[in-house]
């Protein structure tokens, strides 16, 4: 089982972003505001046809965050978003994408 890092970097300078990765074998479509009033990253995530498999999920740090969803069309692995510091917060507007990063166990 591997584990890829899903790249982010650019997020504090977009705000509100999409993109379609590969995770496997199959195409999901991660779509991430900011929410300045709650200083907190959302993010919906649909499959390849566009259908939703959730939306307005929180970004939290070191939390399986749809170990409870039980979508058919979600992916089989496991997605979590890291914490790199020694104490693991929540990210705000700067640090994710930097000192948290989007990380997704494969299933195989």
């Amino acid at each position: 089982m591997a584990t890829i890092i899903i790249d982010n970097a650019d997020a504090a300078s977009l705000g509100a972003y999409f993109f379609t990765v590969e995770l496997d074998g199959s195409d999901y479509e991660f779509r991430f505001q900011f929410n300045a009033r709650e200083g907190f990253w959302y993010f919906d995530l649909l499959d390849a046809d566009g259908n939703y498999i959730r939306s307005g999920v929180k970004v939290v740090s070191n939390f399986p965050v749809l170990r409870t969803c039980v979508a058919t069309n979600k992916f089989p692995g496991l997605l979590a978003f890291l914490d790199t510091r020694d104490r693991p917060f929540d990210p705000g507007l700067e640090e994710f994408g930097v000192e948290v990063v989007q990380a997704y166990d494969e299933a195989s």
